[in-house]
């Protein structure tokens, strides 16, 4: 193991070793090696979405089509960004989705929805000039499992699935309740599934609602979910990073 030697003001350090008391650490180099393998991971991560560069979408793509790059290859070519996110989704790719558009530039729209041991990151993906933080999770039905790219709500208390993702006949059931949504009160099925994020399991709940296509996810990760994690974001480097909560 390499020594470093790591010059701090007196005011620091003392700050260091009460945070590091707090956490239960074994000893204070133990908690700033960890606080410097997120920091390594997510400039890493970053420096992957610098990485990607300026890419031309080829002449042969027909018009008004959507294209997925990962690394720089064609990873897709579909009528909408969604189709894209779910192809990409199926592949497993942890790599920055870029997604471009070979046609004229189309306005963005706005949304909002119902007004793991170890840090794990990733870049947004982009679209055009839009960028957006989702990432790639296994979503179990009655008839099997399918990866999908999520996106965060913090607004929300229960996760969102895109309506017609699946057949409503494949979820369980779990409940009717009323939910309070931008546009008022509706009464909604809530359904319970499966979800695999960050290598583990959780059993979670969830409503079916119009997400449209031209965004890249499938489903809406809510509060009920996203309190059992961390979540940090890095708005200006487009980075979002998730943990299991401790």
């Amino acid at each position: 193991m390499t020594i470093l030697n790591i010059h701090i003001k007196d005011e620091d350090k003392k700050k260091v070793q009460e945070l590091a008391a707090i956490k239960n650490e074994k000893s204070m180099s133990e908690f700033i090696r960890k606080l410097l393998a997120e920091n390594v991971k997510i400039q890493e991560i970053s420096e992957k979405r610098v990485m990607s560069g300026n890419i031309e979408i080829p002449e042969y793509i027909p018009k008004n089509k959507y294209v997925g790059f990962v690394n720089g290859a064609i990873i897709a070519v579909a009528d909408s960004p969604s189709e894209i996110s779910r192809i990409a989704a199926g592949k497993v790719i942890n790599s920055p989705l870029l997604i471009k558009f070979n046609g004229p530039k189309k306005k963005r729209m706005e949304y909002c929805f119902l007004s793991l041991s170890d840090l794990n990151c990733w870049n947004y993906a982009q679209i055009e000039d839009y960028s957006y933080p989702v990432i790639s999770v296994g979503f179990k039905t009655n008839v099997g499992k399918e990866n999908l790219f999520a996106s965060i709500d913090t607004a929300a208390s229960l996760c969102v699935l895109r309506k017609g993702t699946f057949n409503s006949e494949t979820f369980e059931v779990s409940r009717k309740e009323k939910i309070s949504t931008a546009t008022g009160i509706v009464e909604a099925i809530i359904y319970s599934c499966e979800i695999t994020l960050i290598d583990s399991k959780f059993k979670t709940e969830f409503i079916l609602a119009p997400i449209a296509d031209l965004f890249p996810f499938q489903l809406l990760i809510g509060r009920n979910l996203l309190d059992k994690l961390d979540a940090y974001f890095f708005g200006k480097r487009q980075i979002f990073c998730l943990k299991l909560a401790e």
